[in-house]
């Protein structure tokens, strides 16, 4: 009666994330890449009407009127991008004045170099670090940085710089990989002295384990109030699997599309209405799709859902990964192969 009345709890505090069958209207298009790159990256803003684009090192701003503008080169051995709930700063890395890369905002006012803790050194591959998340208006920053020993979050404003987030002693790393929209919440990852990463999110400056000092995974992104976090942790099988975590309802299990014992599952984001979008499946073996989750719902192929809707998806097309979807739940960018392996890019829109 116990689990019963849990489970129950559980299913109320998600209620209001699920996709409505009965309204829900939705569309498929292919992305006319501005570039052919080995590799691509995206972020959305808040209503997905802006996107950042990674595409080999080569930074572009996409909007839904003027298409792509290639905004110049930044770090061509990062792929990380992010880009502000309003759409107004993307974050990435860039090559500095001193040629070694750095965490960078691209903004009106241009390139804005965020520099690097004090306590940074040039050891790897002469880059001082990377940004991976902003807030909602690019005013606090978030990223990895070098230091002497390994690597560590960083936290940036234009008052305080660049200021360290800690790493766990010794040669061991942590990263800020994303930032809540309010500022409130940062999240990532803290390596355990063992080596493996473990879920972390700071708040206020302070790091905080927060499922436990043994879970070894990372937390990899964040709704826009900081309440709700999602990120991969291993299961007792060793397979790394979504999870998704609140105050309110601790940790669920959020699992994988087929429930194999040799599949995983990993989240890139989580909308404000609990859409978390990822991808699933077994990447030494079978190969992996991309996946949408909400409750009651449960996890499934994003594809299948988006046929439901209505959407077009072009035959012999598999929706791969779902890298970023807004904050408002309507708008989903990825990648996909087709059946003569061809890669390619995609996005999706969800209306009511």
């Amino acid at each position: 009666m116990k689990k019963l009345l849990v489970n129950a709890a559980l299913l109320c505090l998600f209620s209001g994330l699920s996709l409505s069958t009965n309204a829900a209207t939705a569309t498929f298009r292919i992305i006319a890449d501005p570039v052919t790159r080995t590799w691509s990256n995206y972020a959305l803003s808040g209503d997905g009407t802006v996107m950042a684009a990674n595409y080999g090192g080569e930074i572009y701003r996409w909007t839904t009127v003027g298409g792509f503008q290639d905004l110049g080169p930044g770090d061509s051995f990062s792929s990380s991008i992010g880009v502000s709930r309003d759409g107004s700063t993307i974050i990435s890395g860039h090559v500095g004045p001193d040629s070694f890369t750095s965490p960078a905002l691209w903004n009106a006012s241009g390139v804005v170099d965020l520099g690097h803790p004090t306590n940074g050194c040039t050891v790897l591959d002469n880059s001082w670090g990377s940004g991976y998340g902003v807030n909602a208006n690019g005013t606090l920053a978030v990223g990895i940085a070098w230091n002497c020993e390994s690597a560590e979050g960083f936290a940036w404003t234009a008052e305080l710089g660049n200021v360290s987030l800690g790493h766990p002693a010794g040669s061991h790393s942590s990263r800020a990989s994303a930032v809540s929209a309010n500022s409130h919440t940062i999240v990532g990852f803290w390596e355990d002295p063992s080596g493996p990463r473990r879920p972390v999110r700071w708040v206020g400056g302070k790091h905080d384990l927060f499922l436990g000092t043994a879970t070894f995974g990372e937390a990899s992104a964040v709704t826009s109030d900081g309440t709700q976090i999602v990120g991969q942790i291993y299961n007792v099988t060793g397979n790394g699997v979504t999870f998704l975590y609140s105050d309110k309802g601790g940790r669920v299990m959020l699992g994988t599309i087929t429930h194999s014992p040799t599949d995983q599952s990993f989240p890139n984001g989580i909308s404000d209405n609990g859409r978390v979008v990822g991808w699933s499946g077994d990447p030494f073996g079978s190969g992996i799709e991309a996946f949408i989750w909400t409750s009651p719902v449960g996890m499934k192929t994003l594809a299948s859902v988006l046929q439901q809707f209505g959407a077009s998806i072009p035959a012999g097309i598999t929706l791969t990964t779902a890298e970023s979807i807004s904050a408002d739940g309507s708008t989903i960018v990825g990648q996909y192969v087709d059946s003569h392996f061809n890669n390619g890019n995609w996005m999706a829109h969800i209306a009511k």
